[in-house]
């Protein structure tokens, strides 16, 4: 049996619907949420080929737009994030 050890613990997104904003006049790409916490998310695209390595992500509900760096990529939907900070 494997012990999680993440920083922050997840928990479910929900599939909640999100926005990455990659560069300035590019087109926001549409992405769920599959798990959050406080420093980071789990992320599904419809691919992640685009996807650049630190994008601005707006969650629908939430007021902030989080600066995120991507911490891996799984197969051609899923990346993990961390929220970066400033």
């Amino acid at each position: 049996m494997s012990v999680d050890q993440r920083k922050y613990p997840r928990t479910p997104g929900n599939n909640r619907a999100a926005i990455a904003y990659t560069k300035r006049h590019a087109p926001p790409i549409m992405c769920t949420v599959a798990d959050i916490s406080e420093g980071g998310a789990g992320l599904t695209f419809v691919s992640i080929a685009v996807i650049p390595d630190s994008f601005e992500l707006e969650i629908k509900g939430e007021a902030d737009i989080r600066i995120c760096k991507v911490a891996w990529r799984a197969g051609p939907h899923r990346i993990g994030v961390a929220f970066i900070r400033d």
